[in-house]
């Protein structure tokens, strides 16, 4: 059985991974934030979001692909949901799922508009100096539409901005 201590590590370890996520949130709905959404992964990670979003590897790339969406999406609110977070017993790695309801205004085709998004991140963590960081972040965007219209109707895959 795990010691007290090894327990409550387990507890803050979890809960910075969510923070880590929630972070990443803030850093998308405050203008895309390059520098920030870079500054949460390790040197070489992958941020790559299917359905409408991309990929990106290292930080250099990241901050190139931040831009590139910033640009397409002018306003956006994330809403990061269920999470599910295992550190594993190394104490250095982890696994964690989250939930996404996004509503964004979106330009498609030189036209700004809202659009409604849905899907699932499933992320890899390492635990680098002390601090938790993204080894990949990768986003599954189930369903995305013009809010008028709704996915039924009207559904969109964008990947590359």
């Amino acid at each position: 059985m795990a010691t007290l201590e090894e327990r409550v590590q387990k507890l803050e370890d979890i809960r910075a991974c969510e923070q880590l996520m929630y972070q990443y949130e803030y850093y998308l709905d405050h203008g895309y934030q390059g520098d920030g959404i870079a500054s949460l992964f390790v040197e070489n990670g992958l941020w790559k979001i299917t359905g409408v979003g991309g990929t990106a590897r290292g930080f250099e790339a990241i901050k190139k692909h931040a831009k590139g969406l910033g640009a397409a999406i002018p306003w956006g609110q994330h809403f990061m949901g269920v999470p599910q977070v295992t550190v594993h017993d190394d104490g250095k790695t982890a696994e964690g799922r989250f939930r996404l309801l996004c509503t964004i205004n979106m330009i498609v085709d030189g036209i700004e508009d809202a659009y409604i998004l849905i899907g699932d991140y499933k992320n890899t963590y390492e635990k680098v100096d002390g601090e938790w960081k993204f080894v990949e972040l990768i986003g599954d965007i189930q369903k995305s539409a013009p809010w008028d219209k709704g996915w039924v109707k009207a559904s969109v895959t964008k990947e590359d901005f």
